[in-house]
């Protein structure tokens, strides 16, 4: 008998409910009520067929009777040699959003981007996309963008909004009054200069990048162990055994395209490789990693850091670490901890949770099996993610104290991300100068004096260094749509700077390669090259990681009984910077299949023992409701 297979707990539970005849029989999937036999017996031919689709569309194109509207094409008076109508160009580019990165290409039809592909040229993402690159190409003809930048609650013009802003920022410095620069991560060099050039001429502004998503803990605990606050660069294809503890590295985490790319490398019998990479996942939640694992374990959020303090117990006493008074826990580690001292050199541990004691203790274990340097490199380090939570909270506290007096807002919606987001309402409103450099009118933007509206990326100059010493372009493949302008051209006007972001990229990048040992004798060669490209690579001296200081290690107790809550960003609207999008809203999930909407997920065991069904509302914390 054929096995038979079920892609849901519902779908089984349907099934199981499928009432049968008495017989034993299926009930049909139709039902034929109403019909003669006749109807029922009678065969319609495929002329019959055709002539009654025919009769229905000409129905439905007499009913409309809307004249179409006429739409004239008119010829280029002098043809541009790349341009041949019906046949697409291709422009090397980069997607960044202050979230994801991803070396691409832009397809474009009669210079209009319809397409993202990906850039086979990257050493990072190898040609690799994921669903929010593929989807922004829609951002670009978004009817929400604003057309014009804004003054209050009506549209301006630049000269005005400019006027304006400049009075401000001058006055302010002259009495050295604060302002604060809000931007999301930035990986731009050329833009970290600029922006250190905007500083110059206003001392008084102070710069603070923003993540809605915090990955500051890996930052603050290689701080302690090494000095360094950096995230190093995982290398999941030079790793045999993998252990992760809610990190969807696959899916949301950090790099998903890179991390994917190199995975798979591993996971393949092909090219003389005969030996698979093994994956252990600990989570709190069924995540794509999690199902694409060897060995699966839930955990509680709560229980997190015991297994980890634990795990590197058992792989301290035989590497001769100290060991830690570490909570006892009943989820299985010894297969793991096995495996993991098998492959030293050849292994990693990581954690996607935002806790500084659980990263010292996966630093620990990393570092007692002789990853790093190996698996981890901290020189090659990661440039993405650099928030910091503790300059978010002085921010509040300044303005809701009265000590801040401009706000200048880029890429970032704390009003709608920021987890406490009522005080941050509250600081900003006692702000005089509020400005917001947005493609939207986000609910910052909302509560701003002023909007500036910004490019999209594929109308934009730029570059990018996601990981250090790896370099990629950004570069226009369409004029600008509407009335917008570059943020960095922005703080070039503001600022009292000359020529525009796209002359100062070139003379950036002329000055950076000067002397450079792999530079060109024509640096207009190397432009054009790297535009081509798309991507440039300088070769990484290897040096020795720095010194290991080890820290003392602490578990938290795990709770034993009540409900824990673990949030986590979708894979598709991300922290809901997308939800504008219907690309991405209507993504089903690669685990749930649920689109559109926010919701609760439970174990199996709970839900029956609760009475709870798909698709029942449930009370969150006493004052939110979701499915």
């Amino acid at each position: 008998m054929e096995k038979q297979y079920w892609q849901s707990f519902e779908e089984y539970e349907q099934l199981k409910k499928q009432s049968l005849r008495e017989n034993g029989e299926p009930l049909p999937e139709f039902s034929i009520e109403g019909l003669d036999e006749s109807e029922i017996k009678g065969k319609s031919s495929r002329r019959d067929f055709l002539k009654m689709l025919g009769f229905s569309v000409g129905t439905v194109a007499l009913v409309s009777s809307c004249q179409m509207p006429v739409r004239k094409a008119i010829p280029f008076l002098n043809q541009p040699e790349e341009l041949i109508p019906g046949v697409p160009n291709f422009y090397a580019s980069t997607f960044f959003d202050g979230i994801d990165y991803c070396s691409i290409l832009v397809k474009t039809r009669e210079s209009r981007p319809i397409k993202i592909e990906g850039n086979e040229m990257s050493p990072l993402t190898q040609g690799g996309t994921s669903v929010r690159v593929q989807a922004s190409v829609l951002n670009l003809y978004d009817d929400a963008r604003l057309r014009n930048p804004r003054k209050g609650e009506v549209d301006s013009d630049w000269e005005t909004v400019d006027r304006d802003i400049i009075n401000k920022l001058e006055y302010f410095s002259g009495k050295n009054e604060k302002v604060v620069l809000l931007t999301s991560t930035i990986i731009s060099p050329a833009t970290r200069k600029l922006i250190s050039d905007f500083i110059a001429k206003y001392p008084n502004v102070k710069w603070m990048q923003y993540d809605a998503v915090s990955y500051s803990a890996i930052r603050q605990a290689h701080k302690q162990n090494f000095g360094d606050a950096v995230i190093p660069f995982y290398r999941f294809d030079k790793a045999d055994v993998v252990v992760s503890f809610n990190a969807d590295f696959l899916g949301n985490w950090l790099m998903p395209v890179t991390f994917t790319k190199q995975y798979v490398s591993n996971r393949h019998l092909m090219q003389g490789n005969i030996k698979l990479s093994r994956l252990f996942q600990y989570e709190s939640r069924l995540s794509l990693t999690g199902s694409n694992a060897d060995y699966r374990f839930g955990i509680r959020p709560s229980e997190e850091s015991a297994v980890l303090l634990n795990l590197y117990n058992e792989i301290a006493k035989a590497t001769g670490n100290p060991t830690y008074y570490a909570p006892p826990v009943s989820i299985e580690i010894k297969q793991a901890a096995k495996d993991l001292l098998a492959a030293k050199g050849k292994s990693l541990v990581v954690s996607g949770t935002n806790n500084v004691r659980i990263q010292l203790i996966v630093n620990a274990i990393n570092q007692a099996l002789g990853n790093y340097g190996k698996t981890l490199d901290m020189n090659q380090s990661i440039n993405l993610k650099q928030g910091d939570e503790a300059q978010m909270l002085t921010l509040v506290d300044e303005m809701k104290d009265g000590l801040v007096q401009g706000l200048l807002v880029y890429n970032v919606n704390p009003v709608y991300d920021y987890p406490d987001h009522e005080a941050f309402i509250e600081g900003m409103n006692k702000v005089d100068l509020k400005v917001s450099l947005s493609e939207t009118l986000d609910e910052t933007g909302s509560l701003c004096n002023y909007v500036g509206t910004v490019n999209n990326y594929l109308e934009s100059w730029d570059d990018a260094e996601p990981v250090r010493n790896s370099y990629s372009f950004v570069q226009p493949a369409i004029r600008p749509i509407f009335n917008t302008r570059q943020f960095q051209d922005s703080l070039m006007k503001w600022a009292g700077m000359g020529a525009g972001y796209a002359k100062y990229l070139e003379n950036f990048w002329n000055s950076k390669i000067t002397g450079h040992s792999t530079e060109p004798e024509n640096f207009p060669h190397f432009w054009n090259k790297l535009k081509q490209d798309g991507v440039f690579q300088v070769e990484q001296k290897s040096t020795a990681s720095p010194r290991f200081v080890l820290q003392e290690l602490s578990a938290e107790t795990p709770l034993k009984d009540g409900l824990e809550v673990i949030l986590y960003e979708k894979i598709s609207i991300g922290t809901g910077k997308y939800t504008n999008n219907p690309w991405l809203l209507e993504l089903p999930d690669p685990i749930t299949t649920a689109t559109w909407d926010n919701y609760v997920c439970v174990p199996v065991a709970y839900a029956r023992k609760n009475n709870l069904n798909k698709e029942d509302v449930v009370m969150v914390n006493g004052n939110l409701e979701l499915p």
